[in-house]
């Protein structure tokens, strides 16, 4: 069987959102009506994701009765951390910082994002301060 790939597709993306924001486990129902509430997706459809999910490891699967139970194996952070490495290493030859310079200059983050970034750089600067006077 060939390896799976440890990214996310944008349709996975949806689905991963939904169930973590679900009390686990979670059905295909309940995806499916969280996710999708105005029907834009067949329950077959979500289901085969979810299933790919499983193999990819992104999701357990466990039968009760006669339907599958399903539970994130990962945070959503953690997912984030490794989609955001990944575009760094394609597209800034490995640089976070160069990824995060590039947004901060694109000119497409609003003048709130902006001052919610200061606020992050700032604590982040406080907390190396601190660090460095033990």
């Amino acid at each position: 069987m060939p390896q799976q790939s440890r990214e996310l597709s944008p349709a996975e993306w949806e689905l991963m959102a939904a169930i973590w924001q679900l009390p686990p486990p979670v059905t295909v129902r309940q995806v499916l009506t969280r996710a999708y509430p105005n029907a834009e997706k067949a329950y077959t459809t979500v289901q085969t994701l979810m299933n790919i999910l499983v193999d990819k490891g992104f999701l357990a699967r466990r039968k009760v009765g006669n339907r599958n139970q399903y539970e994130a194996l990962v945070d959503r952070s953690g997912v984030v951390g490794g989609s955001v490495k990944n575009l760094a290493s394609r597209m800034f030859h490995g640089s976070v910082g160069a990824l995060a310079s590039y947004l901060v200059g694109s000119g497409q983050l609003t003048d709130e994002e902006i001052a919610e970034l200061r606020d992050i750089l700032a604590s982040k600067t406080a907390e190396a301060r601190k660090g460095g006077q033990r």
